[in-house]
């Protein structure tokens, strides 16, 4: 008796720039309860992968004939505990971690270059955590209601718009809201049609976040075209075009501040520069070059009883550059041009090593320290 065979239906593949572009293995994608089940319906496989998961279909055209889910597949993302540390963060993207997660889905049709390639994004180009942050709700949840009001409190398909609860009038006049019908996911609660919050729906520990992939078929036919893997039009048997999803993330970027420690009392770097170098000369970052100037400080400071001179980048450097393979440094005294330089091999600046760049300054300086 042959086996099943299987080909792909749609892959999900997480990037990172602080790994050059490449897969982000801090983030683990595995199904959620009601998405596994989905995935059984239709005798379907999950496979993860080092940043991301794959989901395949049986071969044959019948395993996804009369496809009509209105919900999506859904996925958990556990992340690293220092993913954090190394990731550019969206400012406003803050919530307590028990209360919010990161949200991600291809509602809309998000294609960009992204990494050096064309791809379809599960976030706006360059904004992956805008508007990512959702509050977590449990499946039975209190709401109150004003009983001299006739406004009637609802839950709407985040898709579709469609009434979800409650069933009938009568549901709408208990203290709770009661899901425990509906799939893990992303909702919309409204009072007469007038949003009042989208949420996450799931009764889990916290999670990091959550990625949702609408398939298409008949019952997503709101999705617009160039996201769908299964076509919405009347086919027998349906179209279906595999497609690649992508979270990118980037590198955080900090002003790089070198503590240049002189390993003499005689050695003396008043007046020297320090100056960087792009060792590829097509690295850009988000369509930008990336610069390297630093600039040094007018003040000296004492460090283990040595003068150290300090160095700042001008503007923010990604965590992922290495002196040692993207770019090049060299100390030389500011008024003899290119006489008396001499090519400095310097750490580079790591997640951990953060510090305020000033007292009323926010901005994040990376410390690094430095024995010449």
């Amino acid at each position: 008796m042959s086996g099943t065979r299987y080909t792909l239906l749609f892959q999900i593949e997480i990037l990172h720039g602080y790994f050059a572009g490449g897969p982000c293995g801090s983030l683990a994608l595995s199904p959620t309860g009601s998405c596994a089940a989905l995935l059984a319906r239709y005798g379907m496989l999950f496979r993860a992968t080092n940043g991301g998961g794959a989901v395949y279909r049986p071969l044959w055209s019948d395993a996804v004939r009369g496809f009509d889910e209105s919900a999506p597949f859904t996925f958990s993302l556990q992340a690293d505990p220092e993913l954090s540390l190394y990731t550019e963060m969206d400012p406003a993207a803050a919530g307590a971690p028990s209360e919010t997660l990161f949200y991600f889905d291809n509602s809309a049709d998000y294609a960009a270059e992204v990494f050096g390639a064309q791809r379809q994004l599960l976030h706006a180009p360059n904004k992956p955590f805008a508007k990512a942050v959702l509050p977590v709700r449990p499946y039975r949840f209190s709401a109150s209601f004003d009983a001299s009001s006739s406004a009637s409190l609802q839950v709407l398909d985040p898709l579709s718009k469609s009434v979800l609860w409650p069933v009938s009038a009568e549901q709408n006049q208990v203290p709770f809201v009661d899901l425990r019908r509906l799939p893990e996911g992303r909702y919309i609660l409204a009072r007469d049609g007038e949003v009042l919050q989208t949420f996450y729906l799931m009764d889990q520990a916290p999670k990091w976040g959550a990625i949702s992939i609408y398939a298409g078929g008949s019952a997503q036919s709101h999705l617009p075209a160039n996201c769908r893997v299964i076509d919405s039009q009347d086919q027998n048997p349906p179209q279906i075009t595999p497609k690649i999803f992508t979270l990118a993330l980037d590198a955080r970027k900090t002003i790089w501040r070198y503590y240049i420690i002189a390993a003499t009392s005689t050695r003396d770097l008043d007046s020297y520069e320090l100056t960087g170098a792009i060792k590829r000369a097509t690295r850009v970052e988000n369509g930008a070059a990336i610069d390297l100037h630093f600039l040094r400080q007018p003040e000296t400071l004492a460090i283990d009883g040595r003068a150290a001179w300090v160095f700042e980048s001008q503007s923010p450097i990604p965590l992922l550059h290495s002196p040692a393979s993207e770019f090049s440094l060299t100390l030389r005294p500011g008024d003899k041009g290119a006489r008396g330089a001499q090519p400095i091999r310097l750490p580079y600046a790591r997640p951990a090593a953060f510090a305020r760049k000033g007292d009323a300054d926010s901005t994040l300086c990376s410390e690094v320290f430095v024995y010449v």
